[in-house]
């Protein structure tokens, strides 16, 4: 079985790690995986040259090269065999999927959105008026369940545990600063520029010995740290960039905090889990269905500083949360597991699909 992942570009987001997952495994159980990026951004290209996953950019920027691309996309199927499921990502990997099973080849479609907010109207109609061109939408939870999506698979994102030591960390916090991590996009979705407000809170109720370590990029890094400068606010924050290694934030780090406007099933929580870390997030997206007051905290934006002053007057009740976290995502949550159900998906998938 060949699987051919087709999404926007291999930027270092939850998503395309979750690509990069699914397409090692795919090659360990025997399948053949290869990634098509529909523009020329390689940020994590390094990660998929390491597991030997053939990668091709079709640099898409125009209509014309809409159609140089889907002649690139018919190239690159034709050299991996003509028996092949498409597995698009995202909206945009998804229009490229449809462009090309209606103008060139018929093929089996799967679609994942890995978000549960589509914003445009138009979106949504393309999404209902080609569900009978999609052999299945795999979708994170009960609650990715939309009428414009066939909603008949749940499968939710998973991590590879082996990358992530689980550190007993110790509820007798020194006089260090208490390390906030937020990991991820600066992008709108992800709401950066709350940090700053949920520094204010901080501070205006005299809990001043802590850091919000960022760790990502994106549109918003210079509206960022334009708002830190305006607000005079960098002992308690600090930019580091895109990082090809994410463990060690985790391993130092207290609490991750996602104050996320909209979300799908964010890979960060689950590497958090796995690395025993205690997690405040907002109720949105998928997060519902496996976070809960028990394993983490959930609060809306307006409450979110309360669940951060909880957390570091009261670490040991934090660490507990996270002990159960790490619980759920050692037994649900794993890569392996994850990965042998999109397998049978294609598997089902293909064999009722006529070439």
């Amino acid at each position: 079985m060949t699987i051919l992942h087709l999404l926007i570009g291999l930027d270092g987001g939850g998503a395309e790690h979750m690509v990069l997952e699914l397409a090692n495994q795919s090659q360990k159980a025997g399948h053949k995986a290869i990634v098509v990026a529909l523009s020329h951004r390689d940020l994590i290209l390094h990660k998929f040259k390491e597991k030997k996953i053939d990668c091709y950019f079709i640099n898409i920027t125009s209509l014309k090269s809409l159609f140089d691309g889907l002649k690139k996309l018919k190239q690159i199927h034709l050299t991996n065999g003509k028996e092949i499921i498409f597995h698009c990502h995202m909206f945009h990997g998804l229009f490229m999927g449809l462009m090309y099973k209606i103008l060139v080849k018929n093929i089996p479609i799967t679609f994942t959105m890995h978000t549960n907010s589509v914003k445009q109207l138009y979106r949504k109609i393309i999404l209902f008026i080609s569900k009978p061109m999609r052999c299945a939408d795999i979708i994170f939870s009960q609650n990715s369940k939309k009428w414009y999506l066939r909603n008949d698979c749940i499968i939710p994102n998973g991590v590879d545990l082996s990358k992530f030591t689980p550190i007993e960390k110790s509820n007798q916090l020194e006089n260090t600063p208490f390390i906030f991590l937020f990991l991820g996009r600066l992008n709108t979705p992800k709401n950066p520029l709350f940090l700053i407000q949920l520094i204010q809170e901080l501070v205006k109720r005299n809990h001043t010995n802590f850091l919000i370590n960022i760790v990502g990029d994106g549109d918003l890094r210079e509206k960022l740290e334009k708002a830190i400068d305006d607000n005079s606010v960098s002992q308690y924050i600090k930019l580091n960039g895109f990082k090809k290694d994410v463990s060690s934030f985790l391993t130092h780090a207290n609490c991750l905090i996602i104050p996320s406007l909209w979300e799908g099933m964010p890979v960060s929580i689950i590497e958090a889990g796995a690395s025993k870390l205690p997690v405040i997030s907002t109720p949105v997206g998928s997060i519902p269905d496996f976070l809960n007051n028990d394993n983490a905290y959930l609060l809306e934006l307006t409450k979110f500083h309360e669940g951060m002053i909880s957390v570091m007057e009261n670490y040991g009740k934090a660490l507990e949360k996270g002990e159960l976290l790490y619980k759920l995502v050692k037994s649900e949550y794993d890569i392996k597991k994850i990965a042998t159900e999109h397998m049978e998906l294609y598997k089902n998938a293909m064999k009722r699909f006529k070439y």
